[in-house]
């Protein structure tokens, strides 16, 4: 897992590439998207025996316009209705395209922490708060200056029954290179026991 510090300079090779692109007879698609099979942008997905319900919306991103043209970016909301702690880690999810290559996953470094009954909620927001990383550690740290990607992300941590929680995932960008890809989560409990498996089938839209 290495930190990384260098979405502006990835910003400035994709643009470099995408002119290069522009110059070709061809020329450039209006607008690539990613969509569901049925051309619209959200997915809802429940697992009954585990109790959880999770709906992933894609080109839903509302934060700076740059990191949603370097990035795929799909938010996330998790609902935990089943009797189980439920494992949020950035290890657990992954991006794959239709050919099998995987994108990695940006992990932006939020998280949050149960605070428990009679708690003081101020004791706990200047901690810095570590997480399991899940079943991979096979995903990059990012940080950048304005920490958007961390205020806005879905944060890790261990999400009790009856609660959710909601974010963006950040991966590689996966529109540029592919037709269609699978976003996989395999939650677990915090003590690494297998609850179910979430996919959602995903497909580039160029109009």
């Amino acid at each position: 897992m290495a930190v990384l510090d260098r979405l502006a300079s990835l910003r400035g090779l994709l643009g470099l590439a995408l002119a290069g692109l522009c110059a070709l007879p061809l020329g450039c698609a209006s607008r690539v998207r990613l969509v569901a099979a049925d051309g619209s942008h959200r997915l809802l997905a429940r697992d009954p025996g585990s109790g959880i319900t999770v709906v992933l919306t894609t080109e839903s991103w509302t934060g700076d316009s740059a990191y949603g043209e370097d990035l795929t970016i799909a938010h996330m909301l998790i609902a935990n209705m089943g009797s189980e702690p439920l494992l949020l880690a950035p290890g657990d999810f992954e991006l794959r395209d239709d050919r099998g290559f995987h994108y990695v996953l940006y992990d932006a470094g939020g998280a949050f922490q149960a605070i428990p009954d009679g708690g003081d909620p101020n004791a706990y927001a200047q901690q810095q708060l570590g997480y399991d990383p899940g079943r991979s550690l096979n995903y990059e740290t990012v940080r950048t200056d304005d920490a958007e990607l961390g205020r806005m992300g879905l944060p890790w941590g261990v999400l009790m029954p009856g609660t959710q929680m909601r974010g963006y995932v950040y991966f590689e960008d996966v529109r540029d290179t592919a037709n269609q890809a699978v976003l996989v989560w395999r939650p677990q409990t915090p003590d690494h026991r297998p609850l179910a498996e979430f996919g959602f089938d995903l497909h580039v839209s160029r109009q």
